[in-house]
């Protein structure tokens, strides 16, 4: 770990000038006690800060672990070759003025950095760059600000990884007061040589670290990334802070699936994937950092709530069911404590209000008889500053009390401000959180409770005979391919299609009918009309020839007078299907992590209530289980109000079946299957999109 670590530091565009960030990074590595060789490299200057100042890396007497630069960017190509001639192995650039300006000459400066650091010379191996346009890297243990941050966080358990140097500065800043340690800190900046798997890597192997958090940006490359997270996280917490996720990743006319996508699906499917937890802001970043580097794992999701007031239980208790924890009643022989030590006006079930006047005698008595009960594995304790309120000791009786109960997490919500202020601090400094509301406490609390597993395949066995059949189909087209298309490819796969054909006449139109069998349905067939309905496209239940003949004609009517200019494949005539409960299932291709897959409700709910799961592909049986169950419509295919259960089996195939045609199939950015019929004993699809492009 050399580049965190180094036992020799060289400042490249080190300045006297106080203000200047080559001036400030080489003062915070002198005055935080960096214990090594500092070389500042100034070709104006003799020397700077008392430190002996070089004209360039080569005229350096001994060797050089880290080299960060801080020059103007067109200089640096040059610079960094010089580094590379000096066997310089770990380099920061400092610098900005490349990809990130949206010019063509800083897009070119920075791909000739990724090109010489693969293709350095004499050792022919990648050397490490961090950046450009970043704010540095810390290592509070090894007494290393190689950065222009203020200065060194305390030293503790917690990886810092993140894209914006501000960030890093301001989750540092508000760690101050909330024992949140650090064990190293990088600002990754550009990422064009090193990337956000690689600082991974790096965390996970540090033996001080036990958490990581991430603020992204970007992701470079999904599906490495999820891999590493996964190996890493078997051994070590992640938190991801995610920013830009509010643009969806495909155009929303194309297909439900890509307009429900988003990079926001794409990082809820990386996080269920990988056991990461996931913040949706800083404040909640902040949290789970502090609780996840404090306590211990939650062995189930049963827990206990101790308040002096009612409101705020309840408002815990709002929040534990939407964090997915449970509150179970406590043991006859807790109550019986609590009655004994409580006056009748409290309450001594879960959630235990030892109401507003509770000294500490009541505190105490709770937290003795949850700490013993076989019900409960975890504890939040709410206190509101009464005048009566005693908050320093029950501060201090919290942090004696999980002194002897080292394995039970507990999460505090000292609520207020000036008159809980210093009884926090007391907290926090004992490695005890103590988060502002309930809501954001219990929700805490609930990210210490692992319910999920790690799962991705990364050989995906491919049907190579059946890929290249299909791969040979899909080639002729691009955009919405014809269903007649669908229907062989969809045959290659086994994917359940009702009997159908692409008539291009009237007269075939009927033939085509009493071949397939009555009733019928028929639809438009164009790659420029996606929603058939709405122009009066499609009509159903056609019993006999002469509907089929009305259909025809009423069909090619509205499609005249509403897209006069769309290309007509023809109408599709199909058979008519039994309805049964109807769910989508379908795939999209995202930037960073390549195909998704998802489900959800169906039909006409699809974008009305958006109850949708996504995972990153390939998936197999077991995930595509775990992404049913997140779904708020789970309940429906297990049969509700006396319903039978459907044929979860089923449905659960046929994800991992669109998982492997998508993996064999990158030509196609998005499938639609909506509505999916999900019966008893089978399912089937009513109606098809596949997109190429």
């Amino acid at each position: 770990m050399s580049l965190f670590e180094p036992t020799s530091i060289a400042v490249i565009g080190a300045s006297s000038v106080e203000g200047k960030v080559g001036h400030d990074i080489l003062k915070n590595l002198i005055e935080e006690g960096f214990i090594g060789p500092i070389y500042p490299i100034n070709p104006k200057h003799d020397e700077i800060l008392g430190k002996p100042a070089f004209a360039s890396v080569k005229d350096v007497p001994g060797d050089i672990d880290l080299a960060v630069i801080v020059i103007p960017a067109k200089r640096v190509p040059s610079v960094l070759q010089e580094c590379i001639d000096a066997s310089i192995s770990n380099v920061v650039i400092i610098s900005a003025g490349f990809s990130e300006v949206g010019t063509e000459e800083g897009k070119q400066l920075e791909e000739q950095i990724k090109d010489m650091a693969r293709t350095n010379e004499p050792t022919n191996q990648q050397i490490n760059i961090v950046g450009p346009n970043c704010l540095g890297i810390l290592n509070p243990s090894h007494n290393m600000n190689a950065s222009f941050a203020v200065h060194l966080p305390p030293e503790g358990s917690v990886a810092l990884i993140s894209q914006s140097g501000a960030m890093a500065v301001a989750v540092m800043d508000a760690s101050e007061e909330l024992g949140i340690g650090y064990s190293l800190v990088a600002s990754i900046g550009n990422k064009t040589v090193m990337n956000e798997s690689d600082f991974l890597r790096i965390a996970g192997n540090d033996e001080k670290t036990s958490v990581i958090g991430f603020y992204l940006e970007s992701i470079t490359d999904g599906k490495k990334f999820l891999q590493t997270l996964i190996e890493v996280g078997a051994t070590k917490k992640i938190v991801i802070l995610k920013s830009g996720v509010s643009q969806h990743g495909s155009e929303a006319a194309a297909s439900h699936t890509g307009a429900l996508a988003g990079t926001d699906a794409s990082i809820d499917a990386l996080c269920a994937q990988s056991g990461a937890v996931r913040a949706h802001d800083m404040q909640e970043f902040v949290d789970l950092l502090e609780i996840l580097s404090s306590q211990p794992q939650l062995p189930t999701p049963r827990i206990a709530i101790i308040t002096n007031a009612g409101g705020p239980g309840i408002l815990a208790t709002d929040a534990a069911q939407k964090a997915k924890l449970e509150m179970p009643a406590l043991s006859e022989a807790t109550e019986k404590i609590l009655q004994a030590a409580l006056p009748s006006s409290a309450s001594t079930k879960n959630p235990i209000d030892v109401i507003g006047d509770a000294d500490l005698l009541r505190y105490e008595a709770a937290l003795s008889a949850v700490g013993e009960d076989p019900n409960i594995d975890g504890v939040a304790i709410l206190l509101t500053p009464q005048v009566m309120t005693p908050v320093e000791d029950i501060a201090n009786a919290i942090i004696n009390w999980q002194k002897t109960h080292t394995t039970m997490p507990v999460v505090t919500s000292f609520m207020g401000n000036e008159h809980v202020h210093d009884a926090k601090l007391t907290m926090q400094k004992a490695g005890i959180p103590c988060i502002e509301t309930p809501e954001r406490a219990i929700a805490a609390l609930g990210a210490l409770r692992i319910t999920h597993h790690s799962s991705f395949i990364t050989h995906h066995q491919q049907n190579t005979t059946r890929a290249k059949e299909a791969n040979t189909l899909l080639g002729e087209y691009s955009g919405l391919i014809p269903e007649d298309a669908v229907t062989k490819l969809f045959a290659l796969y086994d994917i359940p299609l009702p009997a159908q054909e692409i008539a291009t006449t009237e007269e075939e139109a009927v033939s085509i009918a009493n071949k397939i069998g009555y009733p019928v349905i028929a639809k438009i067939s164009s790659p420029h009309i996606l929603h058939k309905t709405d122009i009066g496209a499609v009509r159903t239940h056609l019993l006999t020839e002469d509907d089929v003949r009305t259909a025809w004609k009423e069909i090619m009517k509205n499609v005249a007078k509403h897209s006069p200019k769309a290309e007509i494949r023809g109408i599709l005539i199909q058979k008519h299907l039994e309805a049964g409960k109807e769910f989508i299932i379908g795939s999209t291709r995202d930037a960073s992590f390549g195909h998704l897959v998802m489900a959800g409700l169906g039909g006409i709910y699809t974008e009305l209530l958006n109850d949708t799961a996504f995972r990153i592909a390939p998936i197999d049986q077991e995930e595509s289980y775990r992404l049913l169950q997140d779904l708020i419509s789970w309940k429906l295919l297990l049969g509700i109000r006396g319903d039978v259960q459907l044929d979860i089996d089923s449905v659960a195939k046929l994800l991992v079946t669109i998982s492997q045609l998508v993996t064999e199939c990158p030509l196609i950015k998005d499938i639609d299957l909506n509505p999916v019929f999900v019966h008893e004993d089978h399912v089937i699809v009513a109606d098809a999109k596949v997109v190429i492009g």
